[in-house]
């Protein structure tokens, strides 16, 4: 078994520390770590980032590559929360953005032609929208900290959470299943219902 790691995969203290880690395996094996620094916390921009993983996974590789920051009004003072997948020939990040405890908070999404180029520059990442992709509806309010999940008969499915009766209350987790118009992704949702799929 390996051992545990004796000190973090990344620190950048500098920027307001490294938080909201996920990963990735692209088509070709390759595994990605993604992750936002805090900015926020500390006056500072905020920013999603990819560094590609060693072979095992249990260290990074190369240089880390800036995706994106906040540069889109909606967006308020930082991004977070991201999650990488393919579809067709393209790489999709998905990202939450704005204040969590508030009707603001909501999912954009943007996209590159490759995952990471050489030497693991990313992208570009570009964003299609000047708006939310997912946002508060009269039902739900603030969605966002998603993860796509891919089920076993090849769907794709979109796990987040939302605040169940307004800001302040709790939040509870929803997954809604995702399909795709061309290379518009769309969600069938945002539910309060945690829905059954075939994993």
């Amino acid at each position: 078994m390996p051992a545990a790691s004796r000190g973090p995969l990344i620190r950048d203290e500098d920027s307001g520390g490294a938080i909201d880690p996920t990963t990735f395996q692209d088509t070709d094996g390759t595994r990605y770590l993604i992750w936002k620094n805090n900015g926020n916390a500390v006056g500072q921009n905020t920013w999603l980032w990819l560094q590609k993983l060693s072979a095992a996974g249990l260290g990074v590789a190369g240089k880390p590559s800036k995706l994106i920051k906040q540069d889109q009004a909606w967006e308020g003072n930082l991004v977070e929360a991201p999650t990488l997948c393919r579809h067709g020939s393209k790489s999709y990040l998905f990202y939450s953005a704005n204040n969590y405890s508030s009707r603001s908070y909501a999912v954009g999404y943007a996209v590159a032609d490759t995952v990471a180029g050489p030497d693991t520059v990313a992208g570009p990442y570009t964003k299609p929208l000047s708006a939310p992709w997912l946002g508060s509806t009269n039902g739900v309010c603030g969605p966002g900290g998603e993860e796509v999940v891919p089920a076993g008969d090849g769907s794709q499915w979109m796990a987040h959470h939302a605040w169940a009766k307004g800001p302040g209350s709790y939040r509870a987790m929803s997954i809604d299943k995702m399909s795709w118009v061309g290379d518009r992704p769309v969600l069938a949702g945002p539910s309060q219902t945690v829905q059954t799929a075939p994993f």
